[in-house]
């Protein structure tokens, strides 16, 4: 486990489940109205909110990789946390316990928020990290306006990864979700129709939007045979959909090389058994078959559009 000092009194620690910032010790928020405690407030310019959070709405770790992906290879400044304990049950997320040369230290969960600058581009990114609240959801989105209303959010996205009957030699799935009808148009992908339980993700972006921050969801389908271990090309795939609505293209030469090694380890396991070839095999055609008819209805959808805009 490595461990690094950050701003003053705090220290943000990297366990298994990846980045921590905390001050050690107990400690309770300075606003006693609000359960976030701010760090450090950098300028930010035209920041764009990146939500993820691990759990139910992170298939194979797929959404939650892309935030530690970005912070490996990107100066991040955290800027707040939320404290957990109102929104926590401890039974099903516990304290983790470490040790630092011989003083013993417990680290309680948090929703951390990190400043990430762009420097060559017109905008700045906050990241928002943890993860799924099990208690008080409202009052938990209310915190995260607020804290994104203090930073001047404007815009927000949220990433989700679901697990699907999709087979991991195809491009992997893309689904988005907003208040604008013509947002998945714009950026290539699925339009998400589902109906049912929800997690954390659709939640916030509704909160967001009800509140005048604009939001959307972007999700990336994993193979179900595959979800127990973290996905790489899940991960690509939702950072190359995150650079497409910021207008940024991100360093993915170190998640390419691991998504190399994944697909070859995957194909070579699979190619020993002729019965998860063949199934793959139907997957594949299952999915192709899909695709032609939602490019059919996307193809309608555009003439429509097209329709109403010039009747003539």
């Amino acid at each position: 486990m490595e461990t690094r000092e950050g701003p003053e009194g705090f220290r943000t620690v990297r366990l298994n489940s990846g980045l921590l910032t905390y001050r050690p010790g107990n400690r309770y928020p300075a606003d006693m109205a609000s359960d976030i405690e701010w760090i450090e407030e950098p300028p930010l310019r035209d920041p764009v909110g990146v939500l993820a959070f691990e759990g139910w709405n992170d298939a194979a770790d797929a959404a939650s990789r892309v935030l530690y992906y970005l912070m490996e290879h990107h100066d991040e400044i955290p800027v707040a946390q939320i404290d957990m304990e109102t929104y926590v049950n401890y039974q099903l997320s516990r304290p983790v316990a470490s040790i630092e040369g011989s003083v013993r230290h417990v680290h309680w969960p948090v929703t951390g928020f990190f400043a990430m600058p762009l420097p060559d581009h017109h905008r700045d990114l906050v990241l928002v990290l943890g993860e799924e609240p099990h208690l008080r959801w409202r009052r938990y989105c209310a915190e995260v306006v607020r804290a994104f209303v203090r930073l001047g959010v404007r815009e927000a996205v949220a990433l989700g990864a679901f697990i699907g009957q999709v087979p991991h030699t195809l491009p992997v799935p893309l689904f988005g979700s907003s208040s604008d009808p013509g947002f998945a148009l714009r950026m290539g992908i699925n339009v998400s129709t589902y109906e049912g339980p929800t997690g954390i993700t659709g939640v916030i972006t509704s909160v967001l939007e009800d509140e005048g921050i604009e939001a959307s969801g972007l999700w990336a389908g994993i193979p179900h045979y595959l979800a127990g271990t973290p996905s790489p090309t899940g991960t690509r795939a939702l950072l190359y959909a995150l650079g497409d609505l910021i207008g940024w293209g991100f360093d993915t030469e170190e998640l390419d090389a691991e998504v190399i090694r994944y697909q070859g380890k995957i194909n070579e396991i699979i190619g020993e058994s002729e019965g998860l070839s063949d199934y793959i095999r139907q997957l594949e055609e299952e999915s192709e078959s899909r695709a032609v008819q939602e490019g059919e209805g996307r193809r309608l959808v555009e003439d429509i559009e097209h329709f109403l805009r010039n009747p003539n």
